[in-house]
This record gives structure tokens, C-alpha cells and sequence, in this order.
């Protein structure tokens, strides 16, 4: 095995319970998000790590999620936080997932679903205050939940809603808040009573206590990193490591082009070394002249263009370099530690994507 994924299942403990200290004193439960193989981590693994350290329920993102993780014997209470078709409603019910809902055509398929499987179907009301991506604008919610719980076989076991600027912009945070607390007013005043609220994300529950209402949702923090460069007191542990190998080392004199495009040249004698990691594996072409990894506890630069499967790197500084030498893309090497969000910044985007682009083919290994 040349490439590999490492998660500390240890650290998705640990983070799990610095979040429920967190939340502890407003009485919040957890909705660990999972979605998207939880976040590269490995869907099933991190459930049942999750479940175990005592998270009420499981937010992914599909259909196909949510089944997986039935298939596994996960029974823990599981919400699809996105939308789905019509005709995915059967599959919802027949498997006891409770979904997300913003559409009255969505609510009459999984309650003729329901009716069908002679079962409920559990649905969480998502209430757009700001992000206008999915969901029912505040000024129309309560109308649309009276419409929906005209449906026989429904229960409308939770309302949401989800911010767009919590980790930068608290003014519009506190405007989506309030227009959350809005509809709750209007819901009581028409005496509907909805079990579950929440809102807050990763971001939220660092900032905003006030929308933790009775459950959050963390995402990012789960995984042990952070949406803002202040920590708010929560003391994460990252969970993924991203590793590889050297598979071959060459010597080259100064003047001699590297790797496609002619990118990078060298300026002197130069040790340069293969390892098994490119933009196949989920290890950006962006990266290329720019990017660092760990080999024997020292950094190496990336050097000319990324390749599909494989990358180079200048390994000269580095004594007793070897074929078969560990090389750390994202993770900890002795001293020396490079973070998903020190690469996120040299691709210009964040460290959910730097995350979630690791190819779900590699090899993952879970450490306790």
C-alpha cells in the first residue's frame, strides 16, 4: 500500500465530547453530520464512534448515505439535511430516516409512502432565513406547515434552519436567528408544537449559544478542525492524517525542467522524489511549486506540475532519504505538522474541500 488514509477514532471521541461540554448547560443535544463519507473520514466508522460517545442523532446528506449506514446495522436516528425526489420517498420510509422537507410535493410522497408501509414518516421543516439555498422562507412557514400537517401519515418531529455567514458576519447571523425565533413565536402562538429545533452549525455553536436551541449540528469541528482561526475554547484533535510513499529518487543537475507544463527548473544539484500522491488520490494540481510535505520530520517543497497518480519533490536537505520513506501530505511527522487548513490556504478554498476531495478508494486505517 502506497497511499492511505489514517483516522484517530480516539480524536472523533474527544472532539464529540468537547462539543457536548460545550452545549451541556442548554440542555442541546447532537446531530453529528456524517454526510459525504463524513467528511472523507469514513461514513460507517465515524457512526458508530459517534453513536457510541453519545450523539442523538446522524445528519447525512442522501438517500444512498443514509441506507449505507443502515446496511451497516446503524439503527441510530438518522436526518437527510437535503432534499430528495418523489420517488426516493419509499426508500426513506422503509428504512426509518426522517428528511428534511420544503415542498408539500415532497411531504404528499413521503406520506403516501408512509400510508403504504403502514409507518410515519418523520420529517424536519427546513426554514430559509438568509442562506436562500433550500428551504421555506420564514415569512411563508407557518402556512406551509399548516399544509403539511394536513398530511395523515407525517410527523413533524423537527424545524431547522442554517446559517450562512455564522464563523465572519454576526450581524447577519443574529438577522437569521431572529427570523428563526419569528417563526418559532408564530408556530406557539398558533399552538404548534414541534419536538426538535436547530440550527447551529460548527461555526454557531462556537459563536452563538443562543441558537444552540435543543440540538446542534456540528460538522467540521467533529473532524477537529476549526471554521475561524479563534477556537473559542473548544480543544479539537484533527482525525485524518493523508499519507504516501517515495517510490523512487533521482538526481538531477541545475537546468533540468520537471514534470508536465516545464513548470518548475532546477537552480542546483537536486535530489528529487517521487511519492505516490496526485490530483487522482485528491491531492490538488494547484498545489504544484507551492505545496510541502513531511519526510523524516522535515518539510520538502512540491515541486513542478502534479500528476494524476504520483508527485515530485525536492528531498535534497533531507539526510538518509530513502525509497519507502513515510511522506505526510496532511497530518503530523515528529515536530513538524502540516494542517488541512495550512493546504486549503494554498489552494485558495477551505479546509472542507481539502478534506473532502481525498479519493474515497484509498485505503482508509482506523486507529483507537
Amino acid at each position: 500500500m502506497l497511499t492511505w488514509v489514517e483516522i484517530d477514532l480516539n480524536a472523533i471521541s474527544h472532539n464529540i465530547n468537547q462539543i457536548k461540554a460545550k452545549v451541556k448547560a442548554y440542555n442541546a443535544g447532537i446531530m453529528a453530520i456524517i454526510k459525504d463519507n463524513a467528511y472523507s473520514h469514513g461514513a460507517v466508522n465515524v457512526a458508530q464512534t459517534a453513536t457510541n460517545t453519545g450523539v442523538n442523532m446522524l445528519g447525512v446528506a442522501t438517500v444512498e448515505e443514509a441506507v449505507e449506514l443502515r446496511q451497516a446495522g446503524i439503527d441510530h436516528p438518522i436526518l437527510i439535511i437535503c432534499g430528495i425526489l418523489p420517488g426516493q420517498a419509499e426508500t426513506v420510509v422503509k428504512h426509518d430516516i426522517a428528511q428534511t422537507v420544503c415542498t408539500l410535493d415532497t411531504c404528499k410522497a413521503l406520506s403516501k409512502a408512509a400510508e403504504k408501509c403502514g409507518k410515519k414518516a418523520r420529517v424536519h421543516v427546513k426554514i430559509d432565513t438568509g442562506m436562500n439555498r433550500i428551504g421555506v422562507n420564514y415569512q411563508n412557514a407557518l402556512d406551509f406547515i399548516k399544509s403539511a400537517l394536513a398530511f395523515p401519515a407525517l410527523t413533524m418531529e423537527g424545524i431547522m434552519s442554517h446559517y450562512a455567514v455564522a464563523e465572519t458576519d454576526r450581524d447577519f447571523t443574529e438577522l437569521q436567528l431572529s427570523r428563526f425565533k419569528q417563526t418559532l413565536s408564530q408556530l406557539e402562538d398558533s399552538g404548534i408544537r414541534i419536538p426538535v429545533k436547530h440550527t447551529a452549525n460548527s461555526a454557531a455553536i462556537l459563536r452563538f449559544p443562543e441558537s444552540y436551541f435543543n440540538m446542534v449540528r456540528p460538522g467540521l469541528i467533529t473532524y477537529g478542525l476549526y471554521p475561524s482561526k479563534d477556537h473559542y475554547g473548544l480543544d479539537l484533535k484533527p482525525a485524518l492524517s493523508f499519507k504516501t510513499k517515495i517510490f523512487y529518487l533521482k538526481e538531477l543537475p541545475p537546468g533540468q525542467d520537471i514534470s508536465y507544463g516545464r513548470r518548475y527548473t532546477t537552480y542546483k544539484k537536486t535530489l528529487v522524489a517521487s511519492i505516490a500522491a496526485g490530483y487522482g488520490h485528491g491531492y490538488s494540481r494547484s498545489l504544484f511549486n507551492k505545496g510541502e510535505v513531511i519526510i523524516r520530520g522535515k518539510r520538502a517543497a512540491v515541486i513542478g506540475t502534479i500528476c494524476m497518480d504520483q508527485c515530485l519533490c525536492d528531498v535534497t536537505h533531507i539526510p538518509g532519504v530513502s525509497i519507502g520513506d513515510e511522506v505526510v501530505l496532511i497530518g503530523k511527522q515528529d515536530d513538524q505538522e502540516i494542517t488541512a487548513d495550512e493546504v486549503a490556504e494554498k489552494m485558495d478554498t477551505i479546509s472542507y474541500e481539502v478534506l473532502c476531495r481525498i479519493n474515497p478508494k484509498i485505503s482508509r486505517i482506523y486507529v483507537k
